[in-house]
């Protein structure tokens, strides 16, 4: 006879100790231990807790500088380079400091990359050598005229030094605190939401404000989007980066791991709600970059934006006939936003780009002879003004004052010398370079290795033509961008 009742109680405890195994099993799963390592002397915790709260609070602060950077008129003038030079100065040895007591047995993580530390260390340097020596009385003749010898215009180099301090310890300070994927993730979100919210201010203060400035009346650029900066051309740069980074970061967003659902994905799933929100945040990035009318500002932005989109998509297996033709919606998108801002001037500023080019063209024919007066030393960190008041003649017009260059390549040959003036860019590629092996390296977290190169495309292509990356709040951006991409993510039992 079958004792069915015996039968459905074997079952039921089967099942029971099935629910069991698998209530177990997803408490391993699901459940974390932290462990904190200690040092060989077994006094304190080499990488705890209280090192991770350093470098969080530091990671904030830098977002608040960068935030607050652009807003008293990007910060291009001198007393703002000294300010944030001194705040930078102070902020990098109090971390200092905050992280020995919390973690001693810590190592400086920027000695890393020691030769782009030296390389930048050397600018710096040269200038302090050009003021010493002109303040020593010794003279030379510079295009038919006695000036003091190492540095035309000594008080400006000395004050370019000091800011070239500043803008190194933020580089330190990015460099040190990008050693968390999570951090570093968080921060270059901070990045993109605070140029957002500077480009949705450029629209307003422009459409809804009549061209409004908070400083009080605009003396330049009427009718043009230019935020709380002077100078479209700057505020051209400051949009392009946050474009680049905003590109990167969605393109990140829409291929992270999900649940799927058992229903199949939807237009409006939660997911797809959320790219769209992202992707017309860009939008109006993309529309406050245009309404700049910069020309090569518009033009470098969004050829960043696409190598940005370039490089995520090849690191998601995609192959690059297939990539080069997706990619190919993203110059056709900026070319919407191009047609319906056509009210904005970019076009018709286009068309006269031959008239400019002519301007451009005489101006740097003058900048040139000035290099080859002085083609070793240069005439001195900050002294373009000094030194081309000195060779200024038609054909280039008098009636304007020609402070700048408009060629950062041009200004740092005129001021520093061809070796010393080509440190820049010897950095810059020697970090492009390195941003290309650490994307080709990594599987995971090459986001902001990626943000890094398209500012890279982006300031090396401005740069030919203007002096964006001259501005102080531009400068601070670009340099934080280049320490978060370059910093290196510890193993995961050694973060902080």
């Amino acid at each position: 006879m079958i004792d069915f009742e015996k039968r459905r109680s074997t079952a039921s405890q089967r099942v029971a100790h099935r629910a069991q195994a698998a209530r177990q099993e997803d408490s391993l799963t699901m459940e974390f231990e932290e462990i904190a390592l200690q040092h060989s002397n077994g006094d304190r915790a080499v990488n705890g807790p209280a090192g991770r709260r350093v470098n969080d609070i530091a990671g904030w602060a830098l977002l608040v500088f960068l935030a607050l950077a652009p807003i008293p008129l990007a910060s291009a003038r001198p007393v703002f380079w000294l300010a944030w030079s001194v705040l930078l100065f102070v902020t990098l040895a109090c971390y200092m400091v905050a992280m020995q007591i919390a973690e001693p047995g810590r190592k400086v993580a920027v000695l890393q990359v020691w030769p782009l530390l030296v390389a930048a260390a050397l600018l710096p340097v040269a200038g302090l050598v050009q003021y010493f020596v002109a303040m020593s009385g010794a003279r030379t003749e510079f295009a038919g005229h006695v000036v003091p010898l190492g540095s035309i215009a000594p008080e400006s180099t000395l004050i370019a030094v000091i800011r070239l301090l500043g803008v190194l310890a933020l580089f330190i300070l990015a460099y040190e605190v990008s050693t968390r994927a999570q951090r570093v993730s968080r921060m270059a979100w901070g990045l993109f939401t605070i140029i957002l919210a500077h480009g949705i201010w450029a629209i307003i203060a422009l459409i809804f404000l009549d061209d409004f400035v908070i400083w009080g009346e605009k003396f330049a650029y009427e009718g043009v989007a230019t935020g709380t900066f002077v100078n479209r051309n700057s505020f051209a740069t400051f949009m392009g980066m946050g474009l680049v980074a905003g590109v990167c970061l969605i393109m990140e967003r829409a291929h992270r791991p999900h649940v799927r659902h058992p229903s199949g994905s939807t237009w409006l799933s939660e997911a797809n709600i959320e790219l769209a929100a992202l992707w017309g945040a860009v939008a109006i990035m993309a529309l406050a970059l245009v309404l700049t009318q910069s020309r090569m500002g518009v033009f470098a932005g969004f050829v960043a934006a696409w190598c940005g989109y370039v490089v995520m998509s090849l690191k998601y297996h995609a192959s690059i006939s297939r990539v080069l033709l997706r990619g190919a919606a993203l110059p056709l998108a900026g070319g919407v936003v191009f047609l319906t801002s056509f009210q904005s001037g970019v076009l018709e500023r286009g068309v006269l780009v031959t008239t400019a080019s002519d301007v451009r063209t005489d101006l740097y024919v003058q900048v040139l002879a000035m290099i080859r007066e002085a083609p070793l030393w240069g005439t001195g960190l900050d002294s373009f003004a000094s030194a081309y008041e000195l060779v200024h003649r038609p054909p280039v017009s008098s009636a304007l004052i020609w402070d700048l260059a408009h060629s950062t390549y041009l200004t740092w040959w005129q001021e520093a010398g061809l070796i010393l003036g080509s440190l820049p860019i010897i950095i810059l590629c020697a970090a492009a370079v390195s941003l290309v092996r650490t994307i080709r390296r990594r599987r995971t977290n090459y986001v902001a290795p990626a943000i890094g190169l398209g500012a890279i495309v982006l300031v090396a292509l401005h740069s030919l033509v203007d002096f964006s990356m001259e501005i102080q709040a531009n400068a601070m951006v670009f340099t934080v961008i280049l320490g978060m991409a370059l910093g290196r993510l510890r193993r995961k039992e050694d973060r902080s």
